[in-house]
């Protein structure tokens, strides 16, 4: 399989995260038929082993994208969330994710995504009865590559062909992710020659999300990512190559969605790579 090699930057406290569990993330083969290279943006495998210690809680600062996890017990669909996700780990376990494009899981949905925002389905809901069993030969796959192959089945059954515009509004939003000058709405609308309200429709529709959510998620995205990492920059600086009107817009968008301020959640990052300890 084909690695993600990108940092994930929707992992919160990074440093610690690589203390706790095991983080691998893959491409979809070219060839593995159908098109789930177009719909699919990766399979990620979360492992973990923390007998005999406390549980952690990890936190994630969701993509605008539908997951679909395989986990004992609890495995589901869950929509583009606005909040932050948290999770426990205990035990030992893993799960497998699929972390559909932004506009991938229409294609399979068969309804607008403002349906699933912030909603978790069952594998039924979505696939039938081709779910059935799908749990149970996805975790008891030997190895990563044998839980993907064992998911693969399950997405193409359901795929049919995918529209035009799903292809186009997930490069409109990996546009969002790679180009730090798309600040607002007017910026991404002068890139996809559309008016703002069919962009907007379609966002609704294709997404789940406005055009205005998913660049401000994007621009959060990098601001943790950069202070998660410890990089030294001053907080204005960083504020207004985000485009925010200034550092007090900055901070209070952060700690909305974070729930920390910039420089508390930098802290917090730089005393849990340290010594593996959770903030508080």
């Amino acid at each position: 399989m084909r690695p993600v090699t990108a940092a994930p930057k929707g992992v919160l406290a990074p440093g610690a995260a690589a203390q706790r569990f095991r983080l691998g993330r893959y491409l979809p083969a070219l060839e593995s038929g159908g098109d789930l290279a177009a719909v699919v943006e990766h399979y990620w495998v979360v492992a973990w082993d923390l007998t005999g210690q406390p549980p952690y809680v990890q936190r994630t600062l969701p993509y605008p994208a539908v997951n679909l996890v395989f986990e004992r017990g609890r495995t589901a669909i869950y929509g583009p969330m606005h909040g932050i996700f948290a999770y426990e780990l205990r035990g030992a376990g893993r799960v497998l994710g699929i972390r559909f494009r932004p506009a991938g899981f229409r294609a399979l949905l068969g309804a607008p995504l403002t349906t699933l925002v912030d909603r978790t389905l069952a594998l039924e809901a979505v696939f039938g009865a081709a779910a059935e069993g799908a749990e149970a030969a996805v975790l008891a796959a030997e190895d990563d590559a044998g839980m993907v192959a064992a998911a693969e089945p399950l997405l193409r059954r359901r795929l049919m062909d995918v529209p035009p515009m799903v292809m186009e509004i997930n490069r409109l939003v990996a546009l969002v992710e790679a180009d730090r000058d798309i600040l607002r709405v007017d910026d991404l609308v002068a890139r996809a020659g559309l008016g703002v309200r069919a962009l907007q429709r379609l966002f609704a529709d294709l997404v789940g999300m406005t055009p205005k959510w998913v660049i401000r998620r994007a621009r959060l995205h990098e601001a943790a990512h950069r202070l998660g990492q410890g990089e030294v920059v001053d907080l204005t600086t960083l504020a207004q190559d985000l485009g925010y009107f200034d550092h007090a817009h900055f901070t209070q968008d952060f700690k909305q969605v974070i729930g920390q301020s910039p420089s508390a959640y930098r802290e917090a990052c730089a005393r849990k790579n340290d010594s593996g300890d959770k903030p508080e």
